[in-house]
């Protein structure tokens, strides 16, 4: 099944944002980001750094080392990407483009400026190709980051670390079919890679911080 039928413009945009209309959107990925990283962060402090002696063995290397200034560094640069996703979807939301559009072309020429933007197909095989392509992007654009923090991670809780990118890798997957099928389809495999992300990124902070105050 394809994505539902968007009312637009005579030039083809559409008259309507599928972003939430309030709290402002800086405002809603804030707390929804913050609530997460609670969550699955204290999950994380429970399930995996609370009583393990291996790991406390390998923040002290690393505060013998000074490295946890590293892993804070790496979190500084995750919370950058996500004020950056957060100035996209604030225009995203200003021009009423939906996904998976990520640009609006116009034709150039004394004629072309009669005609329509030109946005991507969303119908028919082309659109699941179009939605296809874009799952695939959205997994590699998170890839270099996701890999730091596995690596991060995986030092001090190697076999945690391995299970969380394991169930991100096949969340992504399952993100990627529904998104194919249209692009709400997305947002289950999607929210659930992001809480395996989320406990990830709670191991490095943890041995970050726990590092530095040893």
């Amino acid at each position: 099944m394809g994505d539902k039928i968007i009312e637009t413009d005579s030039k083809g945009i559409p008259t309507k944002s599928n972003l939430p209309e309030s709290p402002p959107l800086p405002v809603f990925y804030a707390l929804f980001i913050l609530v997460q990283m609670a969550i699955f962060g204290s999950m994380a402090y429970f399930f995996i750094v609370r009583n393990n002696e291996k790991g406390d063995a390998k923040v002290a290397i690393l505060a013998e080392y000074d490295l946890g200034y590293v892993y804070i560094g790496a979190f500084v640069l995750k919370i950058l990407q996500l004020i950056m996703g957060m100035n996209l979807g604030v225009a995203r939301k200003a021009a009423k483009i939906h996904v998976p559009d990520q640009q609006v072309y116009q034709v150039k020429g004394a004629e072309g400026s009669k005609l329509g933007y030109v946005l991507l197909e969303g119908e028919g095989v082309l659109g699941r190709f179009n939605r296809a392509q874009r799952a695939l992007q959205n997994y590699n654009e998170a890839a270099p980051i996701t890999v730091l923090f596995f690596a991060l991670g995986g030092f001090v809780y190697p076999q945690a670390s391995l299970v969380l990118i394991s169930l991100f890798s096949v969340l992504r997957f399952v993100s990627a079919l529904g998104y194919t099928s249209s692009a709400d389809g997305r947002f289950g495999g999607f929210l659930a890679s992001g809480a395996t992300l989320f406990m990830l990124d709670g191991l490095v902070i943890m041995s970050g911080i726990r590092s530095i105050l040893l």
